[in-house]
């Protein structure tokens, strides 16, 4: 098997030369784990962050969307998703964390996929404007 395989996708920028947005390892000589860095509320366009929870989770959605497409894989090949939410607790009506803008978003971003998922509320994420982030593991089909 080939060794461990590190790259960004080339419509993709990266924010700092200490990471890439994707690592690919192979598992067997047929598929390989996909691991993407966490995904977040960037627009490469413009330069910016958005100010809403709502809108930063459909660009983070677009972001994976762009890894997935550079590593060959879809949403259907999704084995596990984290999503990072700044002030989860917070958020929501009677401070219980249930942000509808989010859920719905990451719903109808989804469709009809239910990867092993987990929610977590944190303190902060890497720049004071960001509110929200997500990682994706995938297992994809090697190329042949």
């Amino acid at each position: 098997m080939s060794e461990v395989k590190n790259f960004n996708p080339a419509n993709h920028n990266t924010f700092s030369p200490t990471y890439s947005h994707i690592s690919r390892v192979p598992i067997s000589a047929t598929h390989s784990i996909v691991s993407f860095a966490g995904q977040i509320g960037h627009d490469s366009a413009t330069n910016s962050i958005p100010p809403t929870l709502g809108e930063q989770c459909s660009l983070a959605f677009a972001n994976v969307d762009k890894c997935l497409e550079a590593a060959g894989a879809t949403k259907k090949d999704i084995i596990q998703v984290r999503q990072y939410v700044v002030g989860l607790l917070k958020r929501g009506e009677g401070g219980r964390g249930q942000d509808p803008e989010r859920a719905k978003r990451y719903l109808e971003w989804m469709g009809d996929l239910r990867p092993a998922s987990t929610l977590l509320g944190v303190e902060a994420l890497a720049n004071e404007d960001l509110v929200y982030e997500i990682e994706v593991v995938c297992v994809v089909r090697n190329q042949q």
